[in-house]
């Protein structure tokens, strides 16, 4: 929207705006003026321009999730930051985005939103976002990767958060890419090349950048490049990735990138293994009790070192004296860079690793306990092997079998319920991690949403910077859907937590309020609109919202 300015004629003001508009091969861009209306002289407001014969034919048009969704971007700056960078694309980049949001559909079929609702007029569209538009608009955008970048760092920059998140999935696809489509680790156990995806979240989910890479990438090479990416962004924040990022090496990576992180372990390495083993006897102490966000858990904290070997990268810890080959352990582990393990006991967690465990447990024993089987062998190998750690089985003289508990295993097993471990970088206060482990999931959930509210389970074009042009319009809805569920579900928290009156608002899915929005249309033709009633159930969703009000009558669009 450009700016309104103010003209006086025979006493009477009148009200008129003003839009630069960029012009390829002109260094000077082009002033476009729009008259409004004139200006009430008792209450300041433009009453807009009418036309001299009503238009023949009128439309109607959703009106209330466009306004909605435009108030939304506009708090979080998205037009803003596209307009600055993208220039002329940046209204058909925010328009179709606006359209998924509205809709999740394929990108040819984006068109059937726009013109159903004021998308067109709000962002002053010169067509609808036909199929071949939408092709060519996916493609340049495709193609302009530092201006992408440069997206990315502006949103960086305006995120207050401490805390980003990183990601990998895959995206099947039917097409080889130009070779961007690889065999690979493909996450949805689908036999189909892929292309991967990196998202990195801030501590609200809000996704602040993303990576289209090929499908056979390893995850230290992601890790890795969008790490040091983001810090060429400006990123000054903690980098928190899931366990599927945990190796020595990787540690080892981003310590040499000086970035702060947490994730949790895999527990595979051994001198993690005897760091939860020597919690066992710690946790007992009472000053291993913490509170954390109202929930009471039990940690111990201990240094671990990262060395270079001839087989790679390990980790090693430090060992009592009496222990073999403990005075060069120790003299490794002190020449060794540092980091920091947290082993915690969460006793909720501990109740859900016993119940989980115990419930595949019984159903294996009531399954096979005393029964006959041509090949009891076969049949116990086709156990899953969670079962299999906790089961043995015999069978007797008669050819039936039965089922019997290891005993270590189940010692193990209730030993480390409810424990986990957490690596983080050097000079990481408990607090920190455990805040850093609470928003973990946070990209997680981003990427549920693209993958089953955004039509992103699959890519059907063999163009990768068509590709690329998708998912970053996607990104755009991405970050609106993600910031209106995080509205609906602090309200839901405040309401309950607060025991104030529900309103209409609570309890409201994404679906369901997006359509509630589109109960106010807007009636008319070019120049001469009016809106449909506002129902309390609309106000009272801006309300939640902090967004302005709308009101019924004459309206101006564009």
């Amino acid at each position: 929207m450009g700016s309104i300015f103010y003209m006086e004629r025979n006493g009477q003001k009148y009200a008129y705006e003003s839009t630069s508009v960029r012009v390829p091969g002109r260094k000077n861009p082009k002033t476009i003026k729009t008259y409004l209306g004139r200006v009430d002289p008792e209450t300041g407001k433009i009453i807009p321009k009418e036309s001299r014969s009503r238009p023949k034919e009128e439309y109607a048009k959703h009106y209330g999730s466009v306004r909605f969704l435009d108030g939304i971007q506009k708090d979080m700056g998205i037009f803003e930051d596209l307009d600055e960078v993208f220039t002329t694309l940046a209204p058909n980049i925010m328009g179709a985005a606006m359209a998924l949001a509205i809709n999740p559909t394929s990108m040819d079929s984006i068109h059937y939103t726009v013109e159903n609702t004021v998308i067109r007029e709000t962002m002053k569209l010169r067509g609808t976002l036909s199929p071949s538009t939408m092709g060519t608009v996916c493609e340049d955008v495709g193609g302009m990767m530092n201006t992408m970048d440069r997206f990315f760092t502006r949103r960086i920059a305006r995120s207050s958060s401490g805390f980003f998140s990183l990601d990998l999935t895959s995206v099947s696809t039917y097409s080889k890419m130009g070779g961007w489509a690889q065999w690979g680790h493909n996450r949805d156990g689908e036999d189909l090349k892929q292309t991967d995806i990196a998202m990195v979240t801030d501590g609200d989910g809000i996704p602040v950048m993303f990576r289209m890479l090929p499908g056979s990438i390893a995850d230290m090479a992601v890790m890795k490049d969008t790490v040091r990416d983001m810090k060429d962004m400006g990123c000054k924040g903690r980098m928190v990735m899931d366990r599927g990022f945990e190796s020595a090496a990787n540690v080892s990576a981003l310590m040499d990138l000086d970035m702060d992180f947490t994730m949790p372990s895999n527990v595979k390495a051994e001198p993690i293994k005897k760091l939860m083993s020597k919690a066992i006897d710690e946790l007992k102490a009472s000053s291993s009790f913490a509170f954390h966000e109202g929930k009471a858990y039990k940690y111990a904290e201990y240094e671990v070192g990262v060395i270079d070997t001839e087989d790679g990268y390990e980790y090693i810890v430090e060992v009592p004296r009496n222990h073999r080959d403990s005075a060069a352990v120790n003299e490794r582990f002190a020449k060794a860079r540092k980091l920091k393990a947290f082993v915690v006991f969460d006793p909720s967690k501990a109740s859900d690793d016993i119940t989980k465990m115990m419930s595949m447990v019984s159903e294996t024993e009531m399954r096979l306990e005393n029964t006959k089987h041509r090949d009891p062998e076969l049949t116990y190998r086709k156990l899953p092997p969670f079962v299999r750690r906790y089961l043995d089985y015999t069978v007797d003289d008669d050819g039936y079998m039965h089922i019997e508990r290891k005993q270590n295993a189940f010692t193990f097993a209730d030993n480390r319920a409810g424990m986990f471990v957490m690596l983080a970088s050097s000079g990481t206060t408990f607090d920190q991690m455990m805040t850093s482990y609470d928003v973990r999931d946070w990209v997680e959930k981003a990427f549920d949403v693209y993958k089953n509210e955004l039509e992103g389970d699959r890519n059907n074009t063999g163009n990768p910077e068509r590709a690329r042009g998708r998912l970053f319009i996607k990104f755009i809805a991405l970050m609106m859907r993600i910031r209106i569920q995080n509205v609906l579900r602090d309200h839901d928290r405040d309401v309950l937590r607060t025991k104030a009156k529900k309103d209409s608002v609570n309890g409201m899915s994404m679906s369901e309020l997006l359509l509630s929005l589109n109960t106010v249309f807007a009636i008319g033709n070019t120049g001469d609109w009016r809106l449909t009633h506002i129902s309390k159930n609309i106000r009272e969703i801006f309300s939640v919202f902090g967004l302005e009000q709308m009101e019924s009558g004459q309206i101006v669009l564009g």
